[in-house]
C-alpha cells in the first residue's frame, strides 16, 4: 500500500512513478505485459486547483485538455466504453441515467448526504466484454462527493491505473469535473483523493519514457 499527500498533481505524479519503478511488484498482466504494481494506491490532492502538467508527463498538456474535454461533453470516438457516457448518460434497459445530474441535485437537497456517488462498471455489457481478450472496460469505477464543512470534497476509486500515462489526464479531468459540480452545488472545491487499487507502470511498453524522463529508475526494472 502507497500513500501520497501532495498540493498538486504534478507533484504527487513526480513522486508517484519513481515510487512504483523502485519499490512495486513485477506484475505480468493476464495479456502477457509485464509491469511493476503497488497495489491499494491512495493519492490526496490538497489543492486541486493547482491543475499544472508536470514537465515529466509523456503525453503533454494537450492530451489532459482532450481527455478533460471528452469527460465533460463526450466524445465522437467510438470505444466500448466512455466515461462521460457512462456518468452523464449510464445505459440502463433503454434508458440514460444521469448521474452528475443526480449528485448535484441531491447535494442541493441534502448538504450532508453520503449518496452522491456515480458508478460506471455496468455488469449487462462489462462482463461479456472482459471475456475478450481485446475488450476495453472501465478503470475508473466509482466517483463520490461529500459536503463537509462547506466545500466539496472527492473520491475517486480505480480498479486499474496505468500510473506514467493515465494518472495525470485521469486525476486533472476529474478534478475539472469536481469543480464543475461544485460551481452548481455553490460550494468552495476541497480535496481530491484518487484511490487506484492496481497502480501499475508498463515497463517494456514504456521503457523509452522511462528511459528519457526517469532515468535514474532503470536500474529497476530487471
Amino acid at each position: 500500500m502507497l500513500c501520497i499527500k501532495k498540493p498538486s498533481v504534478a507533484s504527487a505524479f513526480n513522486e508517484l512513478i519513481p515510487k512504483i519503478l523502485k519499490d512495486g511488484d513485477m506484475v505480468e498482466t493476464e495479456f502477457g505485459e509485464r509491469t511493476k504494481e503497488i497495489r491499494n494506491t491512495i493519492i490526496e490532492i490538497t489543492n486541486p486547483r493547482l491543475k499544472k502538467v508536470p514537465e515529466k508527463y509523456p503525453l503533454g498538456e494537450k492530451a489532459v485538455e482532450e481527455y478533460t474535454k471528452n469527460l465533460l461533453y463526450g466524445s465522437k470516438n467510438v470505444f466500448s466504453y466512455d466515461y462521460h457516457e457512462r456518468l452523464f448518460e449510464y445505459p440502463y434497459n433503454d434508458e440514460k441515467i444521469n448521474q452528475i445530474e443526480y449528485i448535484i441535485e441531491k447535494l442541493n437537497q441534502q448538504r450532508n448526504s453520503r449518496r452522491a456517488i456515480a458508478i460506471t462498471w455496468n455488469p449487462k455489457i462489462d462482463i461479456e466484454i472482459s471475456k475478450d481478450e481485446r475488450g476495453s472496460v472501465p478503470c475508473l469505477q466509482f466517483v463520490q462527493f461529500l459536503i463537509r464543512n462547506g466545500k466539496l470534497y472527492q473520491t475517486v476509486i480505480f480498479r486499474s491505473n496505468d500510473a506514467l500515462l493515465a494518472f495525470v489526464s485521469n486525476a486533472i479531468g476529474l478534478i475539472t469535473l469536481g469543480e464543475y459540480i461544485a460551481n452548481k452545488v455553490g460550494v468552495g472545491y476541497g480535496t481530491y483523493t484518487h484511490h487506484a487499487i492496481s497502480m501499475h507502470i508498463y515497463v517494456d511498453r514504456d521503457k523509452d519514457y522511462i528511459k528519457k524522463y526517469f532515468p535514474k529508475c532503470l536500474k529497476y526494472l530487471w
